[in-house]
């Protein structure tokens, strides 16, 4: 998915950003950049301009909204550029978001990932069979076990999960794993 000219123009308050002073504007860009790049910031938006209180907190939200659009919509920074220009922005405006926005890109979008509460993914399954001739503890001998270790992902970070099951609960797991893919598909499809 692409921003297109009317998404921009929804994002921004151009008559906003018109009446502040690049100075404020600056100094307001690098507080949404802090945030939304994870970092924090003891700058205070009520020390910038004292005189339009509503008019930045009304641009820290939009330049807030434009930079996670942005971001996760993979905009280039030619297209940001082109997009913003159909605006009525001041020129030193744009060429200073989109001086920021290269140079937090991807500081900004792997920010992004760490959002949510989504589940793990899982990159890769290993097992191994064990089979139990004889045992000296109360036991029946002859069993078979499985132990799995499955690999899974989140935020780009890789976990392990080791566990051991009997080869009836292994075929409970696939029978389950099967049905939710099942589900899966039929809700993609409708």
């Amino acid at each position: 998915m692409e921003l297109t000219e009317t998404q921009i123009k929804c994002l921004i308050n151009e008559e906003n950003f018109n009446n502040l002073s690049e100075d404020s504007f600056e100094k307001i860009l690098q507080i949404a950049l802090s945030h939304v790049c994870g970092r924090f910031n003891t700058q205070d938006l009520s020390q910038i301009d004292s005189s339009k209180p509503d008019i930045v907190k009304t641009a820290y939200a939009d330049i807030t909204k434009l930079l996670m659009e942005s971001a996760r919509n993979n905009a280039t920074v030619e297209e940001l550029r082109t997009l913003l220009n159909y605006t009525d922005l001041n020129k030193i405006l744009i060429n200073s978001f989109c001086d920021a926005y290269e140079n937090h890109q991807k500081e900004i979008q792997e920010n992004l990932e760490t959002v949510g509460n989504s589940l793990s993914h899982i990159v890769d399954v290993e097992w191994q069979l064990d089979y139990c001739i004889k045992s000296n503890v109360h036991n029946p001998a002859g069993i078979i076990n499985y132990h799995l270790s499955l690999s899974t992902m989140k935020n780009g970070t890789i976990e392990h999960i080791k566990f051991t099951c009997t080869q009836q609960q292994l075929q409970e797991l696939v029978y389950k794993l099967k049905d939710a893919t099942r589900h899966v598909e039929k809700l993609t499809s409708s």
